[in-house]
């Protein structure tokens, strides 16, 4: 009987392990095969350039399956690990949204860079048999410098690992229910498992390279957790024009996606894992550059080798995300693409004259609204916005008390690329100020404007006459040296022309042999006024023999040696005083200070006529310099 027993014992033993070891072997032979044919066969028959002089197992270089690592035993590890220390993966985004950084990276990926950061030599392993060193062809032995997978231990310019996936704190992280069952997976499995190396990568199968999880095709193993807002409609998403990627084969903007711009291992651009450092980027990504643009795209680094640019090339290392006050600072003045740009979220589309919205270029961008002040005063309040509405919101982050703190009279000492001192545009712009060009507002809700707020339709060209309630963008003034392109770039990148000014007419104050504009030129036709005078771009001051103000059709205003600022401010975007009047104890450059006795502002009492064909004498004062002596409520 107990013969029998045993017997009957013996045959159900045999039976489980004659089931178990096809079982096994199948699995071992499935995962072999894959990997057979990668560069994670370290093999002495292996494909790639990094392989074992005669060592010819293909799982030993990692795993053991006795006595493994003792650090790692689940993984059946082998292989020595590194004891450095790393640099992680930080950035002020992540800062922002208040993510602890890890202090090193998680076992799991540990594992992965006991070879990838080349201190230890590939062949370093516990267990094979033999010698517990494996020598390598060609005299290899931790990964070579050069090679493709050489993290390095500075993990700082490569994708985050040992963080917790949490999109209730980042919202563009996609919200996923648990467990995900995907090859794309946290480390545990679990909703405060980890982003880690398997994450992305299964180093046994390299059917998507370079080992992904997933096929990679539109981005989609990016998609899988980054869903940018606004991204879906995005031009760098919809684009179809075509692209190949260096190493890659053609494709198209839209597909490559997030790829034109990122990369997930060895970014220049740190943070934020860019392809160059900042806007080189945009320029060698083949989008916005001088040797790859695009059918459909602009050269927009050949603009900024004009004369006047922001300073986008000139500046580098200053950019933080998001931008503050301290970031925009006096001391860390700058202009990246990314500050006037989302580059996730921007559409194709300029804005509509007549409008301040914000157009399909600038959708997603950030921005600040400056709180209303009394008349010609800096404000004091900024509200930050993002997306912003307007596109002033943009400029103003750093043209106004915002970047550079409260000045003297809104003069700061910058000195800009025009060779004037830079000055608080937010207080100019102002909506109590008695005067502004229309940015902020219409002329109609310009609530500090005395009545008429708005200029007479006759006195301007078709495209602006309907006043009080059309609105402009900082850019009607300031951009490309041609005003409308299908070819080269709009907006303020860069010009030739003093000030960025654009339009038909490029030059205030001086005309283009420098010197002042005065009526002179209007009312005899000189200095190609027409086609040169900045204000005649929307004012039409003279047409025939009519004058539209019948202050400027005073003969004695029309001498050669009256010139527009004598009257006028030179910095024209608003005024203490109406209809962009300044005073001679205003400051420079205000007040153009020249040499001439009227290359200055002369004025010291103004008041706003009813319409712009009742002006006289006694709505002026120059104090005795031609006419009036103050007598009468001017304004203050």
């Amino acid at each position: 009987m107990i013969r029998n027993a045993f017997m009957k014992y013996a045959v159900t033993v045999f039976s489980l392990i004659a089931m178990l070891v096809p079982l096994q072997s199948t699995a071992q032979v499935q995962t072999q095969s894959k990997m057979l044919n990668t560069k994670h066969n370290l093999g002495a028959t292996g494909p790639g350039t990094i392989k074992a002089s005669s060592e010819n197992q293909l799982c030993v270089f990692c795993h053991t399956p006795h006595v493994p690592a003792k650090f790692s035993a689940q993984e059946l590890w082998n292989h020595q690990m590194s004891t450095q220390e790393y640099t992680l993966y930080s950035s002020d985004y992540l800062t922002s949204l208040t993510y602890a950084t890890p202090n090193q990276p998680d076992p799991r990926s540990k594992l992965c860079l006991s070879c990838h950061d080349g201190t230890i030599a590939i062949g370093a392993v516990y267990n094979n048999g033999g010698s517990q060193s494996i020598a390598m062809q060609n005299n290899v032995t931790t990964m070579p410098s050069d090679a493709a997978g050489n993290l390095g231990v500075s993990l700082a310019n490569d994708h985050p690992v040992g963080y917790v996936y949490d999109n209730s704190r980042d919202p563009e992280l996609v919200s996923r229910s648990w467990p995900w069952k995907t090859a794309v997976k946290l480390d545990p499995d679990v909703s405060n498992g980890t982003v880690e190396c398997i994450t992305c990568h299964d180093p046994h199968d390299n059917t998507y390279s370079p080992f992904l999880q997933m096929d990679n095709t539109n981005a989609a193993l990016c998609t899988f957790c980054h869903l940018k807002i606004g991204w879906t409609d995005a031009i760098h998403r919809t684009s179809v024009q075509s692209y190949t990627p260096t190493g890659g084969s053609a494709t198209t903007i839209g597909e490559w996606a997030c790829r034109n711009c990122h990369q997930s291992h060895g970014g220049q651009g740190v943070p934020y894992l860019l392809q160059g450092v900042e806007e080189n980027t945009c320029f060698n990504s083949g989008c916005h550059g001088k040797s790859l643009p695009g059918i459909n795209t602009k050269d927009i680094q050949s603009e900024f080798e004009k004369l006047y640019a922001h300073p986008t090339v000139a500046v580098t290392g200053k950019h933080k995300n998001p931008d503050t006050q301290t970031s925009l600072g006096f001391s860390n003045r700058h202009a990246e693409c990314q500050d006037c740009h989302n580059t996730h979220r921007a559409e194709k589309g300029l804005h509509t004259v007549g409008s301040n919205l914000s157009s399909n270029v600038l959708l997603g961008a950030s921005g600040v609204i400056p709180g209303i002040s009394d008349n010609w005063t800096e404000t004091t309040t900024y509200t930050n916005v993002t997306p912003v509405l307007q596109e002033n919101q943009i400029c103003l982050k750093c043209h106004s008390s915002y970047a550079f703190n409260l000045v003297p009279n809104g003069v700061t000492s910058i000195i800009g690329p025009s060779g004037v001192n830079a000055t608080d545009q937010a207080m100019e712009f102002n909506p109590s100020n008695f005067s502004a060009h229309p940015v902020e507002v219409g002329l109609n809700s310009q609530i500090g404007s005395l009545i008429p707020k708005a200029l007479d339709p006759s006195g301007m060209v078709p495209a602006w006459n309907v006043v009080g309630t059309q609105t402009m963008y900082c850019s009607d003034c300031h951009g490309n040296d041609q005003p409308t392109s299908a070819a080269v770039p709009q907006g303020p990148h860069a010009s030739n022309n003093r000030f960025m000014l654009t339009g038909n007419g490029k030059y205030w104050p001086v005309n283009a042999s420098g010197v002042l504009w005065s009526l002179d030129d209007i009312a005899n036709n000189k200095n190609n006024w027409q086609s040169d005078l900045f204000c005649a771009n929307c004012h039409t001051m003279f047409s025939g023999s009519v004058w539209t103000n019948n202050v400027h059709a005073g003969i004695d205003h029309q001498l050669s040696t009256i010139k527009c600022i004598t009257c006028h401010v030179a910095i024209p975007h608003g005024s203490k005083r109406s209809r962009l009047i300044g005073y001679a104890t205003d400051v420079q450059p205000y007040n153009y200070l020249g040499a001439g006795i009227y290359d200055k502002l002369m004025i010291m009492g103004f008041q706003k006529a009813p319409s712009s064909q009742s002006y006289n004498v006694n709505n002026c004062s120059m104090n005795g310099a031609c006419h009036g002596t103050q007598a009468g409520v001017y304004e203050q």
